[in-house]
């Protein structure tokens, strides 16, 4: 019963939190299709396109603009990543992963690659 309970006690410390040591970022690429447009990611200023790194557990906001063009606009949201479940799933038999949901890396962006189309405005 020793053995059962320590090798129980020895996986929990082993996994827990495991949200906690992914990195905090991910790595977001942004396109505008015309190449001399304005690329706004976050408030941030770039020439046609960007790669940034943005909080995993944060909206990211994207909009190209252009004189002759209407604005193109896209916000990516973030959703709980595999990791942030496998702490959920960990938390319910020991306590320590759930330290790991409260962590960035619990929590993926949707989206990781952008190409945003804009379209000519004909006035």
């Amino acid at each position: 019963m020793k053995k059962v309970v320590a090798t129980i006690v020895a996986f929990s410390i082993a996994v827990s939190g495991c949200s906690a040591f992914v990195p905090k970022t991910q790595t977001v690429s942004a396109v505008c299709s015309e190449p001399d447009a304005n690329l706004q990611v976050n408030g941030q200023m770039y020439q046609g396109k960007a790669q940034i790194e943005a909080k995993r557990n944060k909206s990211v906001s994207i909009m190209c603009t252009k004189a002759g063009y209407f604005p193109a606009q896209k916000t990516i949201d973030h959703s709980l990543s595999g990791t942030g479940i496998a702490d959920i799933i960990g938390t319910v038999f020991f306590l320590f992963p759930g330290l790991g949901l409260f962590t960035a890396g619990a929590w993926n962006l949707d989206e990781t690659d952008v190409s945003l189309p804009m379209m000519k405005n004909e006035k």
